[in-house]
């Protein structure tokens, strides 16, 4: 059996579970009355990371099914929901059980008030059901489980995205182009508040299907066409490359380029494919950023992203019960970052290690892989042939 990996990808998985991870620290600060950073456009694009994450799921996923398709002739659909029931569903399930038990059951023991209106029969039915994103435009859920939205889009997308996959064949493009167009437009609607302010211009404005049908759309280019895609301007030029990333780079550290929620989801959607396929399969490539260090932070930024919560609340009690840091503000948030990210690190490579590794060894045995593979999957985040955050 041959396996065929992108490098780099894994390293840009953990740089956009990073983003999230930071673009929460402020938020839970300034609700617990700390003092929060918002003197830069990183602070703030969390939810963007998570844009990414779902382009680059579109663009392993539909890559590995047009090669399943290629070498096969055909799409095995069962294969591939088993696939992700063990890549995803044991983590995601396991935060659920976290989640609802913190706040639902300590936080009401130790008599610590917390706003949790919801109901953990109406909770457990949208969970279990992957729709922790109409969870959340519902009411209030807790940081804890607030990152499984992202994780419930996903999941309705690719409930019929295989079996599409399987009978489209060379029309993929136009169902790709089809899907990113209605998606864009309700997201648009959505926030000219044409659905209302309320939770229903919640719900559809997370429905970002716009960033995995392109995804899957440079899948396809990639796939069929690649050395024609290769010879575009933008793959073959690096002082364009280094353009085109600059503008990526302003995006998350200023974001004065992109004005207005709509230019920022048109500026992602011409960017972030353009540079997974450029740092996937370009041997021009001269986006350099893969390490030893983030190949394997990417390999475990599934449980980043699921796991980082506790580890910034923890970090909160920490500072709110001391006050050796009053007066000395630059050394409190060098501090508050290393010890949120250096304790989400240990988790997440502890969920890796001992309790998602497992599951993933018995997803190969049960339904094995032959022939290309290439890693840098998430589950939207996840291991080598799945993709997630």
């Amino acid at each position: 059996m041959t396996s065929t990996r992108f490098p780099g990808l894994d390293s840009l998985r953990f740089l956009a579970a990073l983003f999230v991870v930071i673009g929460h620290i402020p938020m839970t600060q300034a609700a617990v009355g700390l003092p929060s950073p918002t003197w830069s456009a990183a602070f703030f694009r969390g939810a963007h990371a998570v844009c990414f994450f779902f382009t680059l799921s579109g663009f392993l996923i539909t890559y590995l099914l047009l090669e399943e398709r290629r070498r096969t002739s055909t799409v095995d659909v069962w294969r591939f929901y088993v696939r992700r029931m063990y890549r995803i569903w044991p983590l995601y399930f396991a935060v659920v059980a976290l989640g609802l038990a913190f706040y639902k059951g300590l936080l009401p023991w130790l008599g610590i008030g917390h706003s949790a209106p919801y109901r953990v029969s109406t909770a457990v039915l949208l969970y279990v059901f992957f729709l922790p994103n109409l969870m959340n435009s519902l009411c209030p859920v807790g940081g804890i489980l607030n990152p499984l939205w992202s994780i419930g889009v996903e999941e309705q997308f690719y409930l019929a995205w295989a079996p599409l996959v399987r009978r489209v064949r060379d029309r993929l493009p136009a169902l790709c182009w089809t899907i990113a167009a209605l998606s864009l437009t309700v997201f648009v609607l959505s926030r000219a508040d044409l659905f209302g302010v309320g939770r229903a211009k919640h719900f559809l404005g997370q429905l970002k299907f716009h960033f995995m049908a392109v995804g899957a759309l440079w899948a396809f280019a990639a796939h069929r066409h690649r050395a024609r895609l290769l010879a575009l301007p933008v793959f073959s030029s690096r002082l364009l490359q280094l353009v085109l990333f600059a503008l990526l780079i302003e995006h998350y550290l200023a974001g004065r380029l992109a004005g207005g929620e709509v230019a920022a989801e048109l500026l992602q959607l011409a960017l972030y494919g353009w540079l997974i396929v450029n740092v996937a399969v370009n041997l021009r490539n001269v986006i350099r950023i893969a390490n030893a260090a983030f190949e394997y932070l990417g390999k475990i930024s599934y449980g980043i992203y699921m796991l980082h919560m506790p580890a910034v609340y923890a970090t909160a009690a920490l500072f709110l019960r001391s006050n050796w840091w009053h007066g000395h503000q630059s050394a409190y948030l060098f501090v508050y970052y290393v010890l949120a990210l250096g304790i989400t690190v240990a988790l997440a490579a502890i969920s890796y290690h001992y309790f998602e590794l497992p599951f993933l060894r018995m997803k190969d045995r049960v339904s094995p892989i032959s022939g290309a593979t290439p890693g840098g999957a998430l589950p939207l985040p996840v291991a080598s042939v799945d993709a997630s955050p």
